[in-house]
């Protein structure tokens, strides 16, 4: 999602590497360094064990919109990651994010959006008051 100088994406740290600190640690200070801005962040842990969320409601994790001025974050926050198979993105990009802190297919690290329609989607359900305009506007 675009709006002035800034586009954005949504960025879900799992709890398996939320629960690791170094682990955590290293994933946050790969966004920076990437010239990602941490627009809005909460950690949440949600009650739910329906089956699409069992493993996401395993423990806490840290939902991030970031906000990088781009031409595309969802572009760059999906190519730090990886690809979604760990064992895949350890082959073909082992300096990846899943490649390093990824398990499996499930439990591979981190989340992103994989479209704009998505990015809407997701933020709304863990940040229901975002708003792009707001934050560009009071981040010029």
């Amino acid at each position: 999602m675009s709006c002035s100088r800034f586009t954005y994406t949504l960025a879900l740290i799992k709890p398996d590497v939320y629960a690791n600190t170094i682990s955590h640690r290293a994933i946050l200070s790969s966004i920076k360094k990437e010239k990602f801005i941490v627009a809005k962040e909460r950690v949440v842990k949600w009650n739910k064990a329906e089956r699409l969320v069992e493993f996401m409601s395993s423990g806490e994790f840290h939902a991030l919109v970031l906000a990088h001025p781009s031409d595309s974050a969802i572009t760059k926050w999906r190519s730090m990651l990886g690809l979604t198979k760990s064992y895949k993105a350890r082959e073909t990009d082992p300096s990846s994010i899943r490649a390093l802190y990824g398990l499996s297919d499930t439990r591979n690290a981190c989340h992103g959006s994989d479209s704009v329609e998505s990015f809407a989607r997701e933020c709304s359900v863990l940040f229901e008051d975002w708003s792009s305009t707001s934050w560009a506007k009071s981040n010029p």
